[in-house]
């Protein structure tokens, strides 16, 4: 069966347009201290999620999805 939502795919296609897009920015340094954290921000979102894929109880899933959303969320 396909997934319809790929969340971890669409996550790690999110944190490499995030770097994309961070290049184009002008190098002040308000652009480089809020591009660093996008950049850390996306990519540990979809990092997160990956490691929240390996957990055995459905509490410990909901604990690491939920690093996620919080994550996002600073985005």
């Amino acid at each position: 069966m396909e997934k319809i939502f790929n969340f971890e795919d669409r996550l790690v296609r999110f944190a490499g347009e995030c770097i994309f897009f961070t290049r184009q920015l002008e190098k002040i340094f308000e652009n480089e201290y809020y591009k660093n954290q996008l950049i850390r921000s996306s990519g540990g979102a979809s990092l997160n999620f990956g490691e929240a894929q390996g957990t055995i109880t459905d509490k410990d899933f909901i604990f690491k999805v939920s690093l996620v959303v919080k994550r996002v969320k600073r985005i």
